[in-house]
């Protein structure tokens, strides 16, 4: 029975499918030094800018939350630049009484968008970015393969005066260090404390942190092994579509109750949550963080009918290369779900020529089926 696993993830320097979606190091040097030349530029003038705008009183610097997929360790490079773009979000913090407009919270919000997007306009011409307002966030495009989402948000005024005290008191003066680290206290911050501005809805709760700590937490009971499955899942997600297909909340949300452990035996995990995900689908997928909160309830039918069937045919390929004859079909079977970027060298397999199903191996190894012409942002 062929074990493709290695040609997912090895320790060895062989090449492997979870290196080939590693961004490079100095792709990985540029966002991280966009973000911190980006929260820079915001420390330092978005204060003015805020007052100049015709907000009063005394307005501080903002503070910053890293949150998705870069905080989740689940980034991964675009598969077609482009369109696709990984996508590193970095949460902006004020506090609520700067922004509160008891009146006309949208004029509020407006003002926070235009405020962030004056901030960062220099900035972007020097460096041949650029900004748009999207409804919950100020998006950066600072290259062709990646762009800094900014959602906007506020916290109470104590609370966000006791962050501040907490991050100096561990001797952090520049503040990046402080929220990438576990002991600051924005995980003690109340739920429905946080408010993030919707262009569209207002303010409303969301709580990046919540999700967060939910994934950490599913990780310290489960492995690492299920950080590279929803890795696997998104790459899959992105070779399949070029826009609109499940969000990577939904196939996290979707992975982590599917997931089982097989030592050494990534392909075996993947195939084991592939195999759960059209029924998670139908059955609608809810938020891990808020149980009346659904991750599929938007999606057109058409859509999640959509995704069932790639995810059935994914589920069937997998089977197929698991239970292949010789190591060539099964690789076959599986560049022909993710793509180039799974390396051939299908003598890193173990072939069993007992192991293959009559009704597969009926089945030449073609490639795979035309794909919905679509975009999407990876990240």
């Amino acid at each position: 029975m062929p074990n493709f696993s290695p040609l997912l993830f090895t320790t060895t320097e062989d090449a492997c499918f979870l290196n080939e979606l590693n961004l490079k190091p100095q792709e990985l040097a540029e966002i991280d030094g966009a973000r911190q030349d980006i929260r820079a530029a915001l420390k330092a003038d978005l204060p003015r800018v805020l007052s100049e705008k015709g907000l009063e009183g005394e307005i501080c610097q903002p503070r910053f939350y890293i949150q998705g997929s870069r905080a989740y360790k689940t980034l991964n490079s675009p598969c077609t630049t482009p369109p696709q773009q990984s996508d590193i979000d970095d949460g902006v913090y004020l506090p609520l009484s700067v922004m509160r407009e008891e009146n006309s919270p949208k004029l509020a919000i407006s003002l926070f968008f235009d405020a962030v997007i004056d901030v960062l306009g220099p900035m972007c011409t020097e460096r041949g970015w650029y900004t748009e307002s999207k409804d919950t966030c100020v998006r950066v495009t600072i290259s062709a393969y990646a762009h800094i989402d900014l959602p906007l948000y506020v916290i109470p005024d104590t609370l966000f005066k006791l962050i501040k005290a907490s991050m100096e008191s561990h001797g952090h003066a520049v503040f990046d260090s402080a929220i990438n680290s576990e002991r600051d206290s924005w995980k003690t911050l109340p739920s429905d404390k946080i408010l993030l501005a919707d262009r569209k809805q207002g303010w409303r709760k969301s709580d990046p942190m919540a999700m967060k700590n939910w994934f950490k937490r599913e990780c310290q009971e489960k492995g690492d092994q299920l950080i590279r499955v929803v890795r696997y899942l998104k790459a899959f997600r992105d070779k399949k579509w070029e826009d609109k297909g499940p969000s990577s909340i939904l196939l996290m949300a979707a992975a982590c109750p599917l997931f089982e452990y097989f030592d050494k035996r990534d392909d075996r995990a993947l195939l084991n949550v592939v195999k759960g995900i059209p029924d998670a689908l139908r059955n609608g997928v809810h938020s891990p963080i808020d149980p009346e909160a659904s991750l599929t309830a938007h999606m057109p039918k058409e859509a999640i009918a959509d995704a069932v069937e790639l995810f059935q045919e994914f589920a069937k390929y997998l089977q197929g290369a698991i239970d292949a004859a010789d190591a060539h079909t099964a690789h076959n079977w599986v560049h022909s779900m993710l793509g180039d970027r799974f390396p051939y060298a299908p003598h890193r397999m173990k072939p069993n020529p007992e192991s293959l199903p009559a009704s597969m191996a009926a089945i030449a190894p073609l490639a795979g089926p035309a794909e919905p012409v679509k975009r999407t942002k990876a990240g």
